[in-house]
């Protein structure tokens, strides 16, 4: 068990220094990094492209064509400087500049002499960020009639990074979104669907795997844990190690092969699955089967299939109950599609990928080892916990009353925000004196040995009776639904069809005013979380006070399709800036809930 949790913390703190990585360093915004100008040179144009120090330009992304609806024709384009070879650990020797490259386009033939190219070009920083591609665009009055320009290419092969380019080993994948080649940004899940879409097999499934299990360490993905220990605590204390493990085992493989089957389904319904599993009715119905799993804990049933099947599947194994293990596993499905708010960010990126790509196996891998990377430390919990907690009398009882509370507690957070506030807090502050009053709180202390219960029963009771109070005193304060707090002055002009944003945006292109696009529906927990901790702060909205805020409300919406597909999004939150001339910032695109502070970093990341 040692040599385990040795490995466990090993990967763990791979994982986690691999994740925070990214946001140690600041990088240059793209068109900083890399500036290019195009001019005219007889029947050529030539592209210069200055890139700043620590940067480089991939050789084979540079691509030219004339701009759609127009006409002409090129040819090849010559380089007038040589590459260098770089060492890449997923894509072998690639050829990159650094410095400054220089690029002849021939103009073979044009319209009355004008022409209209796209230049499009992708690089990266040593550091490890690699940028979206871009697309330089411009107009161009060439003479195909006159002589070839001078153009002095640099004849020696291409020369190997040397050690004093910065960063000589860093892993830079070509991305289509800023992110880190040898590291991620698990919040960002244009990120991954990068990725997903640049990177072999075995690197997508071990990033997945280490990011599984970063993410069992938030607090998102801790209503898990007590699911899963109160499934141990429910066996009774005759529980062995190795049944332990079978069980911990049986409920990880539901969770993660859940999660490959909405990778699967994706692949053929398209990226619109969290949304439908965010849907007020399946909310409901699974926040009622967990107050059903609690009751369980408190002693008023014991969870069992019922025995007919009981005995179908005990004809299936002699040695095992089978039942028991199905209704395991069909408590990891339901775990992993409630109970993982945190995973949004990698769900969406591989979601995002499987519905452009249709590479449904690829992404049904990635979400697999995902899971399997989040049951690593349920695993050990399950393991370790059949031997640590109490094995008989009243501290059994205790211990799974507070994880009847946990479970009731998770029912009420996946409906929170679907309810009246004050109903909310009142039910939160219940569930608190409900937990006091199970431990004993009101009791006569039997023996010496029950008062870390009553103090933590006296102390629930406490703070219940607070919640409740302060909810019916000050309902103001407490407020948690959308109308009361829009009077907060958050300055979202609501819409909920394409015309009336076509509206909007062309009135702020008409005004030169840049724009946010906020997409909301009331049954997404991180737009409530956005609404209410990010967007309320005064220091955000002063820093996008030039800004008109659309909010696009996906609540009951017909057109919520076509609204998502207008942009290619897999569902809500999602968060869109348009600058003054109309044009998206696409790599500024924020696809999960993020603090005031992350907000504000984002904005000064991409100079908004």
């Amino acid at each position: 068990m040692r040599i385990v949790l040795r490995l466990l913390l090993t990967l763990v703190l791979i994982g986690n220094s691999s994740f925070s990585f990214a946001n140690e360093d600041e990088f240059l915004p793209v068109n900083e990094a890399f500036k290019v100008q195009g001019v005219e040179d007889g029947s050529y144009v030539v592209f210069r492209y200055q890139i700043a120090d620590g940067y480089y330009l991939y050789k084979d992304r540079f691509q030219f064509g004339i701009t759609e609806g127009g006409s002409g024709e090129l040819g090849e384009p010559v380089f007038q400087q040589a590459a260098k070879w770089k060492e890449d650990p997923i894509f072998g020797q690639v050829e990159v500049f650094y410095s400054q490259v220089n690029i002849y386009l021939p103009v073979l033939n044009t319209d009355g002499g004008f022409v209209e190219i796209d230049a499009g070009y992708q690089g990266c920083a040593d550091k490890g960020l690699c940028y979206i591609p871009q697309t330089y665009t411009n107009m161009y009055q060439v003479d195909t009639q006159a002589p070839a320009p001078e153009i002095n290419p640099q004849p020696s092969p291409p020369q190997p990074v040397t050690g004093d380019d910065p960063g000589e080993h860093s892993v830079a994948p070509p991305s289509l979104a800023p992110s880190t080649a040898a590291t991620l940004d698990t919040s960002d899940a244009l990120s991954l669907e990068t990725f997903l879409s640049g990177n072999g097999l075995f690197s997508i499934l071990g990033v997945f795997f280490l990011i599984g299990i970063g993410l069992t360490f938030t607090p998102c993905v801790l209503p898990m844990v007590p699911i899963l220990s109160g499934i141990i605590v429910g066996q009774g204390p005759e529980l062995s190690r190795g049944k332990a493990a079978t069980l911990s085992f049986t409920y990880v493989t539901g969770m993660a092969l859940t999660y490959a089957a909405l990778g699967v389904v994706a692949g053929v319904s398209g990226a619109r699955l969290p949304v439908a599993l965010q849907n007020p009715t399946i909310l409901f119905s699974f926040a009622a089967l967990f107050v059903v799993l609690s009751l369980s804990m408190f002693g008023f049933y014991e969870m069992q299939l019922p025995s007919a099947l009981q005995n179908r599947f005990n004809d299936i194994s002699n040695k095992q109950k089978s039942g028991t293990y199905i209704g395991v596993a069909v408590i990891g499905i339901l775990s992993a599609l409630l109970v993982s708010p945190c995973v949004s960010a990698p769900l969406a990126g591989a979601l995002l990928y499987i519905g452009q790509s249709g590479d449904w196996l690829l992404g049904g891998f990635a979400l697999l080892a995902l899971g399997y990377g989040m049951g690593v430390p349920l695993l050990v919990i399950g393991i370790t916990g059949a031997n640590i907690l109490p094995k008989a009398g009243g501290w059994m009882d205790n211990v799974k009353g507070l994880f009847g509370a946990m479970l009731l507690a998770v029912a009420l957070w996946l409906v929170k925000h679907l309810m009246p506030a004050v109903l909310a807090w009142t039910l939160a502050g219940g569930l608190l004196i409900l937990v006091g009053l199970y431990l004993g709180a009101l009791d006569p202390l039997q023996s010496p040995k029950g008062k870390l219960f009553k103090a933590i029963g006296l102390s629930a009771l406490i703070c219940g009776a607070g919640l409740i109070l302060n909810s019916v005193i000050s309902p103001v304060t407490t407020v948690d639904n959308r109308a009361e707090t829009q009077t907060l002055a958050v300055p979202f002009e609501s819409v909920r069809s394409e015309a009336e944003l076509d509206r909007l945006l062309a009135e702020a292109r008409s005004n030169n005013q840049p724009v946010i696009v906020d997409y909301f529906a009331e049954w997404c927990t991180a737009c409530y979380e956005m609404e209410h901790e990010t967007f309320t702060q005064a220091d955000v909205q002063a820093r996008l006070k030039q800004h008109r805020w659309v909010q696009i409300d996906l609540t009951n919406n017909p057109e919520d399709d076509a609204l998502l597909n207008r942009y290619q999004l897999p569902g809500p939150p999602a968060i869109l800036f348009f600058d003054a001339d109309g044009k998206e910032l696409s790599q500024a695109r924020i696809y999960a809930y993020k603090s005031k502070p992350q907000f504000l970093l984002h904005l000064e990341k991409y100079k908004i």
